[in-house]
């Protein structure tokens, strides 16, 4: 049964056409619902025209360059709770709403998504669902791949398709809602979606220990690794003044505060213990640097590189002899122990150029899985995939972008493999 939340309000789209990667489209749509969406799309596609779709506007710089811009397909108007079930723990919203939004009406029943990244609040359900980003919560918290168990998807065929539904344990479609999950919108403009909430945890709780080294901010936060403690987010990394590691609990207020105890044992250094709000806004100053830029004004790179977690700590140390290899100086660092992802943030000293990036993602490649270029000016991505080494099942995506993007009419050449 839906409930008292199934009208809330969005703003209009905004007039000025929004810089993707460097480039404006010649002309910006904002359909009201699903059912113009598709209808737009359709329309657009039969005009040969390339579309992008765009939500809060807060991961534009995203992905490849656009082989072509034409049109930006606005979810502004498409926010707004559509169904909500507090005693089942799920949640119906619009693309276009703000996820702000959406945590201010699930916390009003002590209930919450557990996903952090920068500009949060500005952030679209679309856009997080499409994008796949996701902060050190993921450690205990999963994604919103583990929480999405329904959706609509517009398509340029000019049909809505739905997968899943509003039961947990929904088993029709099951795959489908998680296709699109990361996808950047190149297999169907998302309408809605529908999760699977949790509880708010009763306390929380986040220790900080700063360290002169990096070997020293590594060893600590392995040793907690490797402890029978479950921290929901645990990051080592150079930050603000220096070298730290910092472990995040919540749960229980007496589990939490024991767990927090053995942490400042284990991490050793100068440990502090931060309360609940603090903790929050600690990690909100700590995912600040992770922002993904959309313009030339900052001459500054986003790098993610991942491994096996176990070799995490390799990672780090090879990441700094790249660096230093490459002139490249680290003005952050963060290391996500447990998921082996690490986030940099830096900036060439002679000054960057698309040879200079090019040669520091192969030297990358040479040490890590995985390197994805997350930010860098649009000038120096001419000529690069930034998702690094085609993935191994890039001719699976090449399908299906075939069957639900025969025209390439979404985001193209912007996903992996120029997809």
């Amino acid at each position: 049964m839906p409930s008292d939340h199934s009208t809330t309000a969005t703003s209009p789209a905004s007039a000025s056409p929004p810089l993707i990667d460097g480039r404006v489209p010649g002309q910006v749509v904002a359909p009201l619902d699903g059912r113009e969406v598709a209808e737009a799309l359709a329309t657009l596609a039969s005009d040969g025209l390339v579309v992008a779709p765009v939500g809060g506007a807060t991961a534009l710089g995203l992905g490849n360059l656009p082989e072509r811009l034409d049109v930006a397909l606005s979810t502004a108007n498409l926010g707004g709770i559509i169904e909500y079930e507090p005693t089942d723990l799920v949640i119906s919203a619009g693309a276009g709403t703000r996820f702000g939004d959406l945590q201010a009406v699930l916390a009003d029943h002590g209930q919450t998504l557990p996903i952090e990244v920068p500009r949060l609040a500005d952030s679209t359900v679309g856009g997080l669902v499409a994008t796949a980003l996701s902060g050190p919560r993921r450690l205990g918290s999963g994604t919103l791949r583990d929480l999405l168990i329904g959706i609509s998807v517009a398509h340029p065929s000019g049909t809505v398709t739905k997968a899943g539904g509003m039961v947990v344990k929904n088993v029709t479609g099951f795959d489908l809602p998680r296709l699109y999950h990361g996808s950047l919108g190149t297999l169907g403009v998302i309408v809605s979606a529908n999760f699977k909430v949790l509880p708010l945890p009763r306390s929380e709780t986040t220790v900080v220990a700063g360290f002169p080294s990096a070997g020293d901010a590594l060893d600590a936060a392995s040793r907690l690794y490797r402890s029978p403690l479950q921290p929901v987010a645990l990051e080592a990394g150079r930050f603000e003044s220096g070298w730290f590691a910092s472990a995040r609990f919540e749960g229980r207020d007496q589990t939490v505060r024991a767990a927090a105890a053995e942490a400042e044992h284990l991490l050793g250094g100068h440990a502090e213990r931060f309360n609940a709000e603090e903790s929050q806004r600690r990690w909100e100053s700590y995912l600040a640097p992770q922002v993904i830029e959309t313009t030339d004004d900052r001459p500054d790179l986003l790098v993610r590189c991942a491994v096996r977690p176990r070799d995490a700590v390799s990672l780090v140390q090879g990441i700094t002899r790249v660096a230093d290899e490459r002139r490249f100086t680290i003005s952050y660092l963060g290391c996500s122990m447990g998921l082996g992802t690490v986030m940099v943030r830096g900036v060439f000293l002679e000054g960057g150029s698309a040879d200079a990036l090019r040669a520091l993602q192969e030297r990358l490649l040479a040490i890590a899985d995985h390197v994805t270029i997350l930010s860098a000016p649009p000038d120096w991505k001419w000529g690069l995939d930034i998702w690094g080494r085609p993935p191994e099942t890039l001719d699976v995506m090449r399908s299906l972008k075939e069957q639900f993007d025969p025209q390439r009419v979404l985001n193209r050449g912007r996903f992996a493999g120029g997809i």
